[in-house]
């Protein structure tokens, strides 16, 4: 008898704090409830992944171009890229050296930036200089045109992307015996295969 009061007590000494606890719980949780009714629930934000990408794409160098790009997105269909570009050659009696870059808008019809199928126009600035026996020439020279692709970003860190550029350029032409200011305008198409990294 003793021994099963003994055991009743300690069973009650046990459950009580756990059932009071609860039950200030489900008051709580009531309370709150109560106090939430007609306001506005707060704002969920969306993780969107990856807003950031670093790619290389080799094809360019076929154009005489580095093909380096950072791209960042704004929201889920819109994002905007910087692709600079570098060339330096050097002869016994000349050297020159060309600076420039591309500036694009991605507009993404199908995914959330930067991964997706996307299109958009871009334009692009360029820079030559150019030595031969002591005497300098330069020109700027500006382009304009569009991009389509696909870009796709795995685990939000690898990037892998396919798609096609196109740019009407006028590119000074430091070797025409017209001078500086000379121009010839050509169309200078770019595959793009390119891979890199999100963040």
């Amino acid at each position: 008898m003793h021994r099963t009061v003994l055991s009743i007590f300690f069973s009650l000494w046990v459950l009580l704090p756990g059932m009071a606890r609860a039950e200030d719980d489900v008051l709580t949780r009531v309370r709150d409830w109560f106090s939430g009714i007609g306001k506005p629930k707060p704002p969920v934000e969306e993780d969107l992944g990856a807003r950031n990408t670093f790619t290389i794409n080799p094809l360019a160098l076929a154009h005489s171009q580095l093909g380096i790009e950072y791209e960042r997105a704004f929201g889920r269909g819109f994002s905007l890229y910087v692709a600079p570009e570098f060339a330096y050659g050097r002869t016994p009696e000349t050297w020159s050296l060309g600076l420039s870059g591309t500036l694009g808008i991605r507009l993404f019809v199908l995914g959330t930036a930067p991964s997706g199928i996307y299109f958009g126009p871009e334009l692009s600035a360029n820079y030559q200089l150019r030595s031969q026996e002591r005497v300098r020439r330069r020109g700027i020279g500006v382009g304009l045109g569009g991009s389509v692709g696909w870009t796709l970003v795995l685990f939000n860190r690898f990037t892998l992307a396919a798609g096609f550029s196109a740019q009407y350029r006028s590119i000074p032409d430091l070797e025409s015996p017209a001078g500086e200011g000379a121009l010839r305008v050509e169309i200078v198409p770019t595959p793009r295969l390119a891979f890199g990294v999100a963040f």
